[in-house]
């Protein structure tokens, strides 16, 4: 079941936005898809105007001959008509879910699984107080180890899914409005200086004339009727809500990728966040120093995003009180280093400490907990 949500379901790796992309319109082009499909059947999708000498059954094998032999008018209808459409909708969906697929496929290649720890840190907030300091705490510490081996990759991989939903939506907005908006189309290619008219084919079509043949004993009888397509009304109504949602949700993810792409990378974005999660326990802002020496060599960009997704997907107060913990690791493990730095230097009261600055530490330093033996030597 669990397997089926990861594939299937809105992941807690996830914002509302990927959501939308990957879950939401997935379900609403499948539903799409299969209506269509069933409209073939529940309505009547084409009327021909017969000879009046037509019987009954004439008239059916009119109707069933001219849908699915196509049509033409200024231009030929495609002859896979009632499958195309279907069809399109379908390849639609599949678009819409491969960014969250790569996704899903890429991110277990790392070691740090952030689907589990948001589903993990959930529970958290049923215990009492006492156990629950002391799984923060442990947490802490196993995501200061697990954060030393990604930096970045993590949230590279996942601004990188949020482009190709970005590109996705570039395209099936270009696709709708070639298509099914050709009105827009031919206006914007006459401006750039194309003849859209005569390049786009039309998929949709609304009347047309038919040509079928009837075999009588050793005759054979030409007959040219004009179709019309009721089906093609209930296709255009749902293509057209469709560019709508499409063109709406390309603004929206766009704007998305541009703020998470801002709050990963720049400092003023991103330090702010922390600062404010470290001051609600401490009471008193920290040193903006070291909150930058705590995202640079602790946590890195990769902490900073699954600090933000444990915020959208359980509450900020758990997204707080985890980086409370992991700043408290943080100074530990500086100090200790600092300690050991002093004694190496033989200056108890001296050494990096006497000029009042603290260095900038490695991350390999600060997450294991363990001096550098080779700066470190034992005396």
């Amino acid at each position: 079941m669990a397997g089926l949500r990861a594939w299937f379901g809105r992941g807690l790796d996830q914002d509302y936005v990927d959501s939308i992309n990957s879950f939401w319109t997935v379900l609403l082009l499948a539903v799409c898809s299969v209506g269509s499909f069933a409209m073939r059947y529940i309505t009547t999708p084409i009327s021909c105007w017969c000879p009046a000498q037509f019987e009954q059954s004439q008239y059916s094998y009119t109707q069933e001959s001219c849908f699915l032999k196509g049509l033409y008018y200024m231009k030929p209808m495609p002859n896979d008509y009632d499958e195309k459409i279907p069809l399109i909708l379908f390849i639609q969906a599949l678009a819409f879910k491969l960014p969250n697929i790569i996704w899903n496929s890429s991110k277990h290649l790392l070691t740090f699984n952030m689907e589990e720890t948001v589903e993990s840190l959930k529970s958290v907030q049923l215990t009492n107080a006492e156990n629950s300091q002391v799984m923060f705490s442990d947490a802490a510490r196993v995501f200061g180890s697990l954060l030393r081996r990604n930096r970045i990759i993590l949230a590279l991989l996942y601004l990188f899914v949020k482009l190709l939903s970005c590109v996705n939506l570039i395209a099936q907005f270009v696709f709708l409005t070639t298509y099914f908006r050709q009105y827009l189309a031919i206006r914007v290619g006459s401006y750039a200086g194309f003849d859209m008219d005569s390049i786009i084919k039309p998929l949709l079509v609304k009347d047309g004339y038919c040509n079928f043949l009837i075999h009588r004993m050793t005759t054979t009888y030409d007959y040219t009727v004009q179709c019309t397509l009721p089906i093609t009304e209930i296709y255009e109504k749902i293509f057209t809500f469709l560019w709508y949602w499409i063109f709406l949700l390309a603004a929206i993810t766009i704007l998305n990728l541009v703020l998470w792409a801002g709050f990963l990378f720049l400092p003023f974005l991103r330090d702010g966040r922390i600062a404010a999660h470290v001051n609600a326990a401490k009471g008193t802002r920290p040193d903006e120093h070291s909150i930058t020496r705590f995202i640079s060599t602790f946590l890195g960009i990769d902490g900073v995003l699954v600090l933000s997704m444990i915020s959208w997907n359980s509450s900020e107060l758990v997204s707080a009180k985890l980086t409370q913990h992991m700043y408290q690791v943080f100074r530990e493990k500086e100090e200790e280093f600092q300690n050991a730095r002093e004694i190496y230097a033989g200056e108890p009261g001296g050494g990096a400490g006497a000029t009042g600055t603290e260095a900038a530490l490695p991350m390999i330093d600060l997450a294991s907990g363990t001096p550098n033996m080779e700066k470190v030597p034992i005396l």
